[in-house]
Parts: C-alpha cells; structure tokens; sequence
C-alpha cells in the first residue's frame, strides 16, 4: 500500500503552498573549495495523508492529469520526487519534493497554482489525500558533493537517508567545516560510486537542529557499499563525536523530470 501512496502525494503537490516560513539560522558554513549546488534552488517537502481505497489505477491516472496541469501551466519546475518512509511514523504516509530553480519559480508557481487550479484540483482529489498546510518544508541546497550521482529519469528510484544533528559540546561551525574538507577528500580519493550529499538548510525556524544532512544513494548496493567503507572507520569516529543525529531512511521515486 505504501507504494500506491506513492503515486497518490502528486495530488497535493500544488494545493499544499502558502506555508508562511520564517527563516531559520543558517546551517553551518562549508569550506570554500567544497563541492556546492551551483544555482539557488529551492525543495519543497510535503506531508501527505493518503486514503485507504485508492487503487493503482486511480492514482496513475491521477499522476498524469497532474502533470498534465503542470505542463499546462508553464511551471519552472525542475522535477518532483515522491518518499516512502522506510520507518513507521503517524506523521505522514509519504513526502512529495518539488524541486524548484529559484525562490522566485517557487512563489511565481504556488501563485498561479493558488489563484488558478488550486480549487478544482481540490474538487477531484475528493478526499483521496488530505494535507495540512503547516505541513509543507521548504530547504535551501547549501552546500554538498555529487559528482558520482547519476541523473535520475522519471520513473527512476533512489534511497534518500536524512539526518537531522545538533552539535555536540565543544563543536562548533570549524569542526563541521573541517569535517567537512577531509569527507570531501576522503570520498574524492574512493570509489563511492552512485552516492552524493547536500547540506539542507530549512527555511523555517527548526529548534533544537544544527544541521541536516541528505545523504544520497543510487540504489541499495550503493548504500550497502557506503556503510561497509564508513562503518568503523575515522570519519565515523570524528561524525558521532562532532554530533548527535536522528537519521530517517526513505525509498524514493521520481514522479517528474
């Protein structure tokens, strides 16, 4: 059922903007030669509800009249994930990505969508998937490593692993940032084929989090790879005693391109 909720988040895609986001403290700052995302894009991340009875069939369907508007519309849209969380939570069912080049593509699109399709979307989901709008995320790419990842078509899967971290006592903005340089160069010098990260700064205020760190897989061989070479390794070590970490693992598909 999980998978079928996948395909079922692409109905509040677009209903779900307007959240009113103050911007949090900026994450820690990357060292200088580090590997960031060379544009301003923006991700929107957004809790949905999905209702029991919806068939495979409704919401492929529903996946296509949706970006069917989107092609309509002349959204400046990069692509759209869908995420299943491979942990059990009451929060959400699944977590539908926008992905947009700009803050100004992001309000310029929930403005259209908001003034122009918003109501008559609402009226064929028909309680399908419910949403709450302070339950839509918005993060900023500010930093990261990606060279070994390759480019997802629709329709593709990916493994996304989130961590959200607080610093540990005598840790600060040079520790991460050393930190920072040395995984860098360690990932530089291996062969960590099909995997990247970013560094996610919430454009919300988020109490108690330091950091948030996205880390990447192609796949579960890449992720089974990553944890064989990291696990006992140094730069664990200097991780777990930089910071304390919740970790949330998802299985991703991407629904747009």
């Amino acid at each position: 059922m999980k998978m079928l909720f996948a395909v079922l988040a692409s109905l509040a895609v677009l209903v779900g903007c307007g959240q009113s986001q103050e911007p949090a403290s900026e994450a820690p700052a990357a060292p200088a030669e580090a590997s960031a995302p060379a544009n301003d894009v923006i991700v929107d991340y957004i809790w949905n509800d999905v209702g029991p009875d919806v068939t495979e069939e409704q919401f492929a369907d529903i996946v296509a009249r949706w970006n069917a508007r989107i092609d309509a519309g002349g959204y400046d849209m990069m692509g759209a994930n869908v995420l299943t969380p491979q942990f059990e939570t009451e929060d959400f069912d699944v977590i539908w990505v926008l992905l947009w080049p700009s803050s100004e593509a992001r309000d310029a699109g929930w403005g259209d969508w908001n003034a122009s399709q918003e109501e008559a979307w609402a009226a064929e989901l028909d309680g399908a998937l419910s949403y709450k709008a302070e339950n839509v995320f918005t993060f900023k790419p500010v930093g990261g490593w990606d060279k070994n990842l390759k480019p997802v078509p629709a329709g593709g899967s990916f493994m996304p692993n989130f961590s959200f971290c607080a610093m540990n006592e005598g840790a600060d903005e040079a520790t991460f940032a050393t930190f920072r340089a040395e995984y860098d160069a360690w990932l530089e010098e291996g062969d960590a084929a099909d995997y990247g990260y970013y560094i996610m700064e919430p454009q919300f205020q988020q109490d108690d989090v330091d950091f948030v760190w996205l880390d990447l897989f192609g796949d579960e061989a890449a992720m089974t790879a990553g944890a064989e070479s990291w696990t006992g390794s140094e730069l664990e070590a200097k991780w777990n005693a930089m910071g304390t970490c919740e970790s949330f693992a998802f299985a991703a598909t991407a629904i747009r391109r």
